[in-house]
């Protein structure tokens, strides 16, 4: 696009990182020597390119079970370092280039959370296949690379999304992070504003109790604490297609980081104030008009969690 990513955009997409890696982050399944399966590609793609999707056995089992692979969740795509005792931090900087082959210090591509074996269970270098962290599959263009049987994996147990579309919608639990007003007031003589978001998080269990975790967890996260505002001047962490940014054009993940750099923009980080929690009551059986009745399992353990989302802007 021929235009910067307006400040609402960035901090839309700096709460949505906030909220999956950092608030829900003790929310993470893991699978261990999964099955892997080829897919036939269609006539118009290259032939040298094997494609791989790691087998879920027990989505097939239970249906409503959380798919690795749904709409807000997909395979982990960030390493998770201890900082200070059991804290877990994922946005761990190392040295390196972003795509732009600038030196920076950024944040890397998971490097220890996705391993691939063959056969006979000797690992395959992560230099050799890239990943769809979106879909779950792993890609292969050099026809020397053994074929991968097995593999061990990571997922978000907790699908995120920023918009809400009830057909698509995937199994329970899910949080939608909804961004539905803007009020700007000055806070000072001469130029800068203060622009005040109101947010709504929605939480869909499964149960009770899972209800309770989701929206304890994610109201203490908010609780008296802030978040950066990123500037994303090469984009996001991931591509359309699931592959993490810039990683097609180079098997050297050092030389793909992202770009941590913040907004200036902004004085500070990205506040959250006046924070309520309540659990809402809505009848299963929901009715759009006269003639549609619809069954919604996602109503049925339910809760939102309200707060402002305050920034200062330098002007």
């Amino acid at each position: 696009m021929s235009y910067e990513m307006r400040q609402l955009r960035k901090e839309d997409l700096s709460l949505y990182y906030y909220i999956k890696h950092i608030a829900l982050i003790d929310f993470i399944e893991s699978e261990e020597i999964a099955y892997l399966n080829r897919l036939e590609l269609h006539e118009s793609c290259e032939d040298n390119v094997r494609i791989y999707e790691a087998l879920t056995e027990w989505c097939n089992v239970d249906e409503v079970a959380p798919n690795p692979t749904e709409r807000g969740r997909g395979w982990v795509y960030l390493d998770c370092y201890t900082t200070s005792g059991t804290q877990c931090s994922p946005y761990t900087l190392v040295s390196g280039t972003d795509n732009n082959g600038v030196s920076i210090f950024g944040i890397q591509e998971q490097s220890n959370i996705v391993r691939l074996y063959d056969v006979n269970m000797q690992e395959i270098p992560n230099t050799d296949y890239m990943v769809d962290y979106i879909d779950g599959r792993i890609i292969i263009s050099d026809p020397t690379v053994p074929t991968p049987v097995y593999i061990d994996y990571s997922w978000y147990y907790i699908s995120v999304v920023d918009e809400w579309a009830a057909i698509e919608a995937a199994n329970p639990p899910v949080v939608v992070i909804d961004v539905h007003g803007t009020d700007k007031v000055g806070y000072q003589l001469g130029i800068g504003k203060k622009a005040i978001r109101k947010v709504d998080l929605h939480i869909f269990s499964s149960n009770p109790a899972e209800r309770n975790d989701i929206g304890e967890t994610l109201y203490d996260s908010l609780y008296n604490n802030s978040c950066p505002v990123y500037n994303f001047p090469d984009g996001t962490m991931l591509e359309y297609d699931g592959t993490w940014y810039g990683r097609k054009n180079t098997t050297d993940k050092l030389s793909s980081l992202f770009n941590p750099t913040t907004s200036t923009a902004i004085i500070g980080n990205l506040m959250f104030d006046n924070i309520t929690s309540r659990n809402i009551s809505l009848p299963l059986v929901m009715t759009r008009d006269r003639n549609e009745v619809m069954l919604s399992d996602l109503n049925a353990y339910r809760s939102k969690i309200s707060f402002d989302l305050v920034s200062y802007t330098r002007t």
